[in-house]
C-alpha cells in the first residue's frame, strides 16, 4: 500500500533574483584592482628588464663561441695553407698535375734582381 504525502502549500517561487549594483562596493574592488596593478608595475619593468640582459648575455655567450669556432677553422686553414705554399709541396703538385719535370742543369738560367730593371735586348 502505498501513501503519497499530501501536497504541501508553497509560499515561495523559484524566481531569479535581481540585485542592484552596489556602486560603493564595486569602487572599492576597482580602487584595489588599480593598487595591485599598480604596485605590480615596477616588478613588471623589472622582469622585462632582467629578461632582456639574460637574452643579450646568451647572444654574447653565442657570438663568444662562434667566435672561438671561427679562429680555430683560421688557425686550420693558415696550417693549411702554409703546407700547400711550401716549395716541395708545390714541386710536387705541379709534377704530380700538370706533368712538369725539372729542367736539366745545363738549361738553368739565374737572373739577377738588377738585370729585371733593364729592358730586354732584342
Amino acid at each position: 500500500m502505498a501513501r503519497f504525502a499530501a501536497e504541501s502549500v508553497r509560499r515561495w517561487r523559484n524566481s531569479p533574483l535581481h540585485r542592484e549594483v552596489d556602486s560603493r562596493s564595486a569602487r572599492w574592488v576597482w580602487k584595489v584592482v588599480l593598487g595591485l596593478a599598480l604596485a605590480l608595475a615596477p616588478f613588471a619593468v623589472y622582469l622585462v628588464q632582467n629578461m632582456s640582459f639574460v637574452e643579450t648575455s646568451y647572444a654574447l655567450e653565442d657570438l663568444r663561441s662562434q667566435e672561438t669556432r671561427l679562429q680555430e677553422a683560421e688557425r686550420r686553414y693558415r696550417i693549411e695553407k702554409a703546407v700547400q705554399e711550401a716549395l716541395p709541396a708545390v714541386e710536387a703538385r705541379s709534377g704530380r698535375e700538370l706533368g712538369l719535370t725539372r729542367p736539366p742543369a745545363g738549361h738553368v738560367v739565374v737572373v739577377a734582381p738588377g738585370d729585371l730593371a733593364r729592358p730586354a735586348a732584342r
